[in-house]
């Protein structure tokens, strides 16, 4: 069984590092996020920017707020691609975001639940 661990068109917010290109050993401190440097596809159709533009979370940190939008998470697959359009501070980054009616989780609760209640 493939787990589905998002709902499909409901907004969903994760964190990610990038990788520094200066040292690729090391995750980029801070890294400097411009618009278009985030772009998402709905089941392999074009990449568009971010409806929010992620964010450096907490400030000067090592850690990226991604938030997307319940439209930005309305397909089967989602993917999110980075590249640092302005320069070279941080390697390109890239993942997929399988999505269903419901999550698994809460399939296994109701389905608990259903049990439980005779």
């Amino acid at each position: 069984m493939t787990d589905i661990p998002f709902k499909r068109g409901v907004a969903h917010t994760c964190y990610t590092p990038v990788v520094s290109r200066a040292n690729l050993a090391v995750f980029q401190t801070n890294p400097t996020i411009a618009a278009g440097d985030f772009r998402v596809s709905i089941d392999g159709g074009a990449l568009n920017n971010l409806t929010t533009l992620p964010v450096v979370s907490p400030a000067g940190s090592k850690q990226i707020k991604i938030a997307l939008s319940a439209a930005e998470m309305t397909g089967g697959i989602i993917t999110v691609i980075a590249s640092d359009q302005a320069g070279a501070e941080w390697a390109d980054w890239s993942t997929q975001l399988a999505t269903g009616p419901v999550p698994i989780s809460q399939i296994d609760d109701e389905v608990y639940n259903k049990i439980m209640s005779g």
